[in-house]
C-alpha cells in the first residue's frame, strides 16, 4: 500500500512532522559549526556560546520526539515484527548514538565553562556536527522505511492507540 511515498495515518505523519522542525534547529546549529570551525579568536567564543544554547534547546526537543516513538511506536512495532527483526534495535541504537554525541558536546562545554577558549570551543563543537550527521542520516531512514513499515504492519487500533499517545 505504501511505497515510500504514500500516505501516513495522522500519528505517524505527526512523527515524520516533527522531523521538519527538528531538523531546521540541527541546520542552524550546523551553520554556527561551521562558522566557528572557520573562524578564530574571540569571535568562536561568541558563537559557541550561542551554539551552545542551541544545542541545548534542541536536545531537549529531540527528548520529546524520541521518547514518543521510544515508548510508543517502537513496542508497538516490534510486537509486530516479532522478536527476531532488529529493525527497531537499529534505531534505538541510533537514537543512544545521537543523543551520545550531543551530550558529550554539553558535558563538556560545561565542564569548560567560561574558561573556554576557541581552540576547545573547536574540538567540542565536533561533537554537534556528529550528532548532526548522525540525525540527518537516522531521520532519512525513519522516513523512507520506519514509517511507511510502521504504516503497513500496525493495524487500525494500534494507530488509534498511538494517536492517543501522542496527544497525551
Amino acid at each position: 500500500m505504501d511505497d515510500g511515498n504514500g500516505i501516513l495515518s495522522a500519528p505517524l505523519q505527526q512523527l515524520k512532522d516533527e522531523h521538519i522542525f527538528l531538523r531546521a534547529q540541527m541546520d542552524q546549529f550546523y551553520e554556527l559549526a561551521e562558522d566557528i570551525e572557520f573562524d578564530s579568536g574571540p569571535a568562536v567564543i561568541q558563537l559557541f556560546a550561542k551554539l551552545h544554547e542551541q544545542v541545548l534547546a534542541f536536545t531537549e526537543e529531540l527528548k520529546v520526539h524520541s521518547k514518543r516513538e521510544e515508548e510508543g511506536l517502537f513496542p508497538m512495532m516490534i510486537r509486530c515484527l516479532g522478536e527476531n527483526d532488529n529493525t527497531i534495535e537499529v534505531m534505538e541504537e541510533e537514537h543512544e548514538k545521537a543523543e551520545g554525541h550531543l551530550q558529550n558536546f554539553l558535558t563538556e562545554a560545561h565542564q569548560m565553562g567560561s574558561a573556554i577558549d576557541d581552540d576547545a570551543a573547536q574540538w567540542i563543537t565536533v561533537y554537534a556536527v556528529q550528532a548532526h550527521a548522525t540525525l540527518t542520516q537516522h531521520f532519512a531512514k525513519e522516513e523512507k522505511m520506519l514509517f511507511p513499515l510502521a504504516e503497513k504492519i500496525l493495524s487500525a487500533e494500534d494507530k488509534e492507540e498511538l494517536e492517543r499517545l501522542l496527544q497525551g
